[in-house]
């Protein structure tokens, strides 16, 4: 496999050879099949709402000789898998907004604290704020980059409570990523850029100047994380 992105999804699970892998909107299941062949994970469930991507996943599983190991589930997220036993759920690929959705779904995630590796395509700021408002921390996020995309891969587990104080513009567009990498800087970069156009547009209405510069701000907080 060599996609950086899933790649970055099987460096964030727990990495336990007696664990089992969920790996929600698996599509072909190539990282399904990494993740037991690698033996980041002893067994895995490899789960989507729409049947022919799953089929896609049953035949590329069957290939690798791992029909014993790994299961196959059509659901909605999480609706309909087992969680016996689960001790990653990978949701990758999609939006922010629905992977919080499948989260709060499945209640099982947090009496059974477990290790959540997940990866937003878009509304990430949504996603870190569902995350913080709902007792879940972040603990580690790895960047990268994939052709003209960069992304952040987030690694977070439920701890209970609710999160001190606001969340920080910074926080929700950068989360924990740094500058220490070029896939770091890069996604930083994006970020940035991203805060300053919402910045600038906000400016254009008067009543909106105190947004505007707390976007700005951000993207300054953002850019100093790379160093200017």
């Amino acid at each position: 496999m060599n996609d950086k992105r899933l790649l970055a999804c099987a460096a964030l699970c727990s990495g336990r050879p007696d664990g089992r892998a969920a790996d929600v909107g698996t599509d072909h299941g190539h990282l399904a099949v990494y993740l037991v062949q690698q033996g980041i994970c002893g067994t895995a469930v490899a789960c989507d709402i729409n049947e022919k991507p799953l089929g896609s996943a049953k035949e590329n599983i069957r290939r690798a000789g791992l029909e014993d190991r790994i299961s196959t589930c059509l659901s909605d997220g999480l609706d309909c898998v087992p969680s016996e036993g689960i001790t990653d759920v990978v949701i990758a690929g999609m939006g922010g907004e629905l992977i919080a959705d499948i989260i709060s779904r499945a209640d099982w995630i947090r009496t059974e604290r477990v290790n959540l590796v997940l990866q937003p395509m878009t509304k990430w700021d949504h996603l870190r704020q569902y995350l913080w408002d709902n007792g879940f921390e972040v603990t580690r996020e790895l960047p990268c980059t994939e052709g003209r995309f960069v992304y952040s891969v987030m690694q977070a587990v439920y701890v209970g409570g609710r999160q001190r104080g606001e969340c920080s513009l910074a926080y929700l567009y950068g989360g924990l990523t740094d500058g220490s990498t070029e896939d770091g800087r890069a996604y930083l970069q994006r970020q940035a850029q991203r805060l300053e156009t919402a910045g600038r547009g906000l400016m254009r209405s008067p009543d909106k100047a105190v947004t505007a510069q707390r976007y700005l701000a951000a993207a300054r907080e953002l850019r100093e994380r790379i160093g200017g």
